[in-house]
This record gives C-alpha cells, structure tokens and sequence, in this order.
C-alpha cells in the first residue's frame, strides 16, 4: 500500500509542476505578445493631438501645399538621382564581371593555344586596370566636392554623369583634368553632364 502512495504523490507532484510550467509559459507568452505590444503603442499614438485644423479656403493652405508640392518635387529629383547613380554603378559593374567571366572561362579552356590565353590575361589585366581608374577617378571627383558622379566609358569616349545642380566650366575642366590623369582620356573624348 505504501507503493500506491508514493506512486500516486509522485505523478500528482509531476502534474502539479507540469501545471506550473505551462502557467509560467503562458504568463510569459502573455507578457512578450508583439500583437498586445503593437496595440499598445498604437493607442498610445492616438491619444496625441493630431495637430490644429486649417479651413479650406484659407490662403495658409494653398502656400502650405506649394510649399508640400515643391519638397515632394525635391525628394523625388534627389530619389531619382540616387537610383540613376546606383543603377548605373550597378549596371557598369555588371558589365565588367560578365566579361572577367568570359575571359576567365577562356583561360581555364585546355583547347585554346597559349597565344590566345595571354591575350586573355592581357584583356583581364586590362580590365581590372579600367575599373581601378573609374573608381579612383570618381572618388576624386567626389572629393573635390561635386557630389555623385558616375563614369561610363565606351572606347574612347568617357561620359562623366555628376549630381552638381552649378556645373561651371572650372568644375568641367577639373572634371576633365582628374579624367586625362587617371583614365588617360583626351579632352575633347571627355563628356560631363550634370543630373
């Protein structure tokens, strides 16, 4: 009898415990809810002011919304500049790791002559040397204080595109200078634009 007993405290023991857990887990789960914690903050919002009310007709509100138009013209022109730069690094860069991987798929071909592979090594040579010259030439244009700028080169051109809203001929001459010494442009090869 005594056996029965012990049996029988022990699993009401576990069960108790059991019990216990689950009723801290659900306090805890209670407590870290992101729903509960988003209500919260929500409805904390909205007891806030929401601002004072302008009449419709009122004369403050047609300067307020020029004013609206005019900043959301600007953020879109400074958005747009942004992902014209981001796109077209992106895009050039592309460029140059399709052909590395042309060239390099040329050098590990058993088939092709050794002539041809140092031609390979040449052109990838070449094109690490291109892209070294374009980034350092756009970090010193970016220094000079012109803002964004990104170098297209197709042969000999060279299109300089930089974010300077005042592009005067000192700022295209000191564009063309850092060109010529970094790229090894001429002149009249060099394009700058502004955006």
């Amino acid at each position: 009898m005594s056996f029965k007993i012990s049996v029988i405290k022990k699993n009401q023991v576990v069960a108790w415990m059991l019990t216990l857990i689950l009723g801290i887990a659900g306090v805890l789960n209670y407590a870290n809810d992101p729903k509960r914690r988003f209500d919260v903050e929500v409805s904390g919002r909205m007891e806030e002011p929401l601002g004072e009310a302008v009449l419709v007709d009122s004369p403050n509100l047609i300067s307020n919304v020029d004013d609206y138009l005019e900043t959301l013209q600007n953020e879109e022109k400074v958005s747009t500049a942004k992902e014209y730069f981001a796109k077209s690094r992106i895009e050039r860069n592309d460029y140059f790791a399709e052909k590395i991987a042309i060239y390099e798929k040329i050098l590990e071909n058993a088939s092709i002559s050794e002539e041809q592979k140092k031609q390979a090594q040449e052109e990838l040579k070449h094109i690490h040397e291109q892209k070294n010259a374009i980034l350092v030439a756009e970090n010193l244009i970016r220094m000079k204080g012109m803002g964004e700028v990104v170098i297209l080169q197709n042969g000999d051109s060279i299109n300089v595109v930089v974010a300077e809203e005042d592009l005067t001929e000192a700022k295209v001459a000191q564009i063309q200078r850092i060109i010529c010494s970094e790229m090894g442009g001429k002149a009249e090869n060099i394009h700058v634009n502004n955006l």
